[in-house]
């Protein structure tokens, strides 16, 4: 065998084991029986470039959009909350009801500071006032601004004060409702966090006949990192809402059975951030988290990094 035959038959074991990375349990060769100045040349030819192409990857960061192969998908909207105000383009201030409920009862739109862009993030908070002993609370939503009817919503947020009686949360409510008034529109609580709870709550409304309340009971999520940014999502389609936090799948609700009949969720919905908070108990109001026990926790807050949404590409 002259030395060219012999060179190239052990650099084909080489590369054979570096590729299935194998090296230490298939083949030992002696080094000190060929020059590494024989070698070298037909190494470089095969070896090098396989390397080459291992090293030229990046590191990216998935999001939910990478999570389907199969499907393509097109980022629509995003909000990084650069700057020193919301965009007005896509956001306006939730504006006080003729009815209150539990989560909307203290919301004050006229106070810039419950609804805070500073720093990357946006800032939703409940404030205490020592005034009239009663919270403050921001939020603020997209109605009539942006909305979607199908795709994927990722949302990027940290609790970054916590305490008995706050309750942030980030919710899609319908922009043009299938049935009229609620339950009957449906709503989607893509995350609903209570007090200090190191885990945070997803869930569906809609009815079961007109007026009346189909009640799933609350999805309790996994636990969370409550010192870091988690991510909360939905993939909304034309039969079925699945939920995720920080990239895995929660829970899916389907369409079929006791719900199709009246089936809220094929169309457009719009997103509503907001930070509510419970009272000492002086409305008589039912609070989900229950009541303020101390004000020494306050300002409650929550931080947004950043909210995206993607629909799907036409094939």
């Amino acid at each position: 065998m002259d030395d060219f035959s012999f060179i190239s038959g052990v650099t084909f074991l080489i590369v054979d084991d570096l590729i299935h990375q194998d090296i230490h349990t298939k083949f030992k060769i002696s080094m000190t029986q060929l020059s590494i100045q024989r070698l070298f040349p037909i190494l470089s030819v095969f070896v090098i470039p396989l390397l080459a192409v291992d090293c030229g990857k990046k590191e990216n960061t998935p999001t939910l959009a990478d999570k389907d192969p199969e499907m393509e998908w097109k980022l629509v909207f995003q909000d990084e909350f650069e700057g020193s105000k919301s965009d007005e383009k896509t956001w306006v201030n939730y504006q006080p009801q003729n009815y209150s409920s539990a989560w909307n009862k203290y919301v004050n739109p006229n106070d810039e500071t419950l609804a805070e862009v500073k720093d990357g993030n946006l800032y939703l908070r409940a404030k205490w006032n020592a005034e009239t002993d009663l919270p403050e609370t921001g939020a603020i939503q997209s109605k009539g601004k942006f909305s979607f009817k199908y795709g994927k919503l990722e949302v990027k947020a940290k609790f970054t004060r916590m305490g008995k009686g706050a309750w942030p949360a980030i919710w899609l409510m319908p922009e043009n409702p299938v049935f009229k008034n609620w339950p009957d529109g449906g709503e989607i609580d893509v995350m609903e966090h209570l007090n200090a709870d190191t885990y945070v709550y997803q869930v569906i409304h809609q009815s079961k006949s007109e007026g009346v309340e189909m009640k799933p009971a609350p999805f309790v999520t996994p636990a969370i990192d409550l010192n870091k940014y988690n991510t909360y999502g939905i993939i909304k389609t034309m039969d079925k809402i699945e939920f995720y936090v920080n990239d895995k799948k929660t829970m899916t609700y389907t369409k079929g059975g006791e719900n199709a009949d009246r089936w809220p969720f094929e169309t457009d919905f719009y997103l509503i951030l907001n930070h509510a908070s419970a009272d000492k108990g002086q409305s008589g109001t039912y609070f989900w988290p229950g009541l303020v026990e101390s004000v020494n926790d306050f300002p409650y807050e929550m931080a947004i990094d950043y909210v995206r949404v993607w629909e799907m590409e036409e094939q």
